[in-house]
């Protein structure tokens, strides 16, 4: 019988494999208020990060459970999916672990993945990131895709970079450059069956994960590189049972917060929103078990019928009447099908079940709620975006994606000087201060403007 993880929520660097030698194989997108549209990258500088609300949670709640440790209390690593089929995970110093599509795509249990992350996290706290690390400038594309609870990502058709490109570009940089040898993933081995013998947890999933190493290698002839580079699959194994102290044999398939679940297969079947993996599909389909609305629903949003994935997915979210994820998926599909009032009531609902559960909304839920605003698009729905937009200024102040929409807003409410300081914020994130204390001292002309723009107007101005 498979068991349940129950999860507590708590606070907010190579690969541990690398099965063949396939080059990453990067996607670009297109946004439009969030609809996302899959086409060819120009250059293999662009990357895709698949932005999922309720994916990230819960990775974060299994990444929470291993920074208790002396070792680990410092630290608050954040997860980054990237969209990518090869089975893959690492690190690179930034506090935040990449984990690829394919590897999650591919989880027999999420014991594989608690041993995967534990790994990882060993690479982190052993210090051999910083040990290899090698400093390079240079330019970077990287582009998020998201679907469900990620509208507010949207810049208002804006094409730019998203900041933090340059700093997640370098991530997949020093990530080329980081060739641990044997020793070091030996030591990241042994860290991680340590932390998960101190957490009570079996390393059965760790010893799986292995096997299917040891079988894959099997399928390819090339295999320098990997051998190089980390330790046979046999010899980990070796150490793996010769260490884990904890001997269960059930796997876990569910993990849980509170009233609400992710079992392997749901994570799956959203992953193929992302993805559209068509064999993957087709294989889940044959083996459904109680996901058949949500399946349904992410099935039909691939066929582009939005109205047939509405339709399933207010049968899901009325089966899971308490789970925030749930009301933020609704509302991000009606967002993409034009029912802007609608998708205001979902995502406001979200908030509330959130709240309900005491679980830190992201705040790319306020910005779904403002982004949706915009789209009504009359006075009183544009005040009601601004204020929740002004909200956002003390937690996301250097993001071009906040002024730029606070310009948008301020500009249909005809709110000149508002709008000049939300371009003076921007050209201040871009380095361009000449011209950004020029707009702040325009925006200062008007004997009206708003306090908290007047001192941020000075506070340009003043700027050495």
């Amino acid at each position: 019988m498979p068991k349940k993880i129950v999860l507590n929520q708590k606070k907010q660097v190579g690969g541990i494999i690398r099965y063949t030698s396939l080059k990453l194989f990067f996607l670009t997108f297109i946004s439009c208020y969030f609809i996302v549209f899959p086409v060819k990258a120009k250059n293999n500088n662009n990357v895709s990060i698949i932005r999922d609300a309720e994916i990230e949670f819960f990775l974060e709640q299994i990444i929470n459970n291993f920074t208790t440790s002396e070792q680990t209390k410092n630290l608050s690593i954040k997860p980054i999916i990237v969209f990518n089929e090869s089975i893959n995970a690492f690190v690179t110093g930034n506090n935040k672990i990449y984990i690829h599509s394919g590897l999650l795509e591919n989880l027999d249990s999420f014991e594989e993945l608690e041993g995967i992350i534990a790994h990882e996290l060993g690479h982190l706290v052993l210090g051999h990131v910083e040990s290899r690390k090698i400093m390079h400038d240079f330019n970077s594309k990287i582009t998020n895709a998201g679907i469900f609870a990620l509208i507010g990502l949207s810049l208002s058709g804006m094409n730019n970079n998203i900041e933090g490109a340059i700093i997640a570009g370098n991530d997949f940089y020093y990530k080329n450059q980081f060739r641990y040898n044997r020793t070091q993933e030996l030591e990241a081995d042994i860290f991680s069956i340590k932390a998960l013998n101190r957490l009570k947890k079996s390393s059965l999933g760790l010893n799986d994960f292995f096997k299917k190493i040891k079988r894959r290698n099997q399928l390819f002839l090339n295999k320098n590189n990997y051998y190089n580079s980390h330790p046979n699959p046999e010899n980990r194994l070796d150490i793996i049972n010769s260490m884990s102290r904890v001997k269960k044999t059930n796997l876990t398939k569910v993990i849980s917060y509170k009233n609400i679940e992710l079992d392997l297969q749901k994570l799956k079947i959203k992953l193929l929103a992302y993805t559209k993996n068509k064999n993957q599909l087709n294989l889940i389909k044959k083996n459904l078990k109680k996901n058949d609305p949500f399946f349904s629903a992410i099935n039909f949003y691939c066929k582009n019928d939005l109205e047939k994935s509405i339709k399933y997915t207010k049968v899901y979210q009325q089966q899971n009447t308490r789970n925030p994820f749930a009301y933020e998926m609704l509302g991000s599909l009606n967002f993409l099908n034009g029912n802007y009032i609608e998708a205001v009531k979902n995502f406001t609902e979200s908030l509330k079940k959130n709240d309900e559960l005491k679980i830190v909304p992201s705040p790319i839920l306020k910005f779904s709620i403002a982004n949706a605003l915009i789209k009504i698009d009359n006075k009183d729905s544009l005040r009601k975006a601004l204020t929740i937009l002004e909200q956002l200024i003390p937690i996301k102040n250097k993001s071009i994606r906040l002024w730029r929409l606070i310009g948008v807003t301020s500009h249909k409410l005809k709110m000149k000087s508002i709008s000049m300081v939300a371009q003076a914020e921007e050209k201040i994130l871009k380095k361009q201060y000449k011209k950004a204390k020029k707009i702040a001292s325009k925006a200062l002309q008007d004997n009206n403007i708003k306090s908290l723009y007047k001192i941020r107007a000075l506070d340009i101005i003043n700027l050495n």
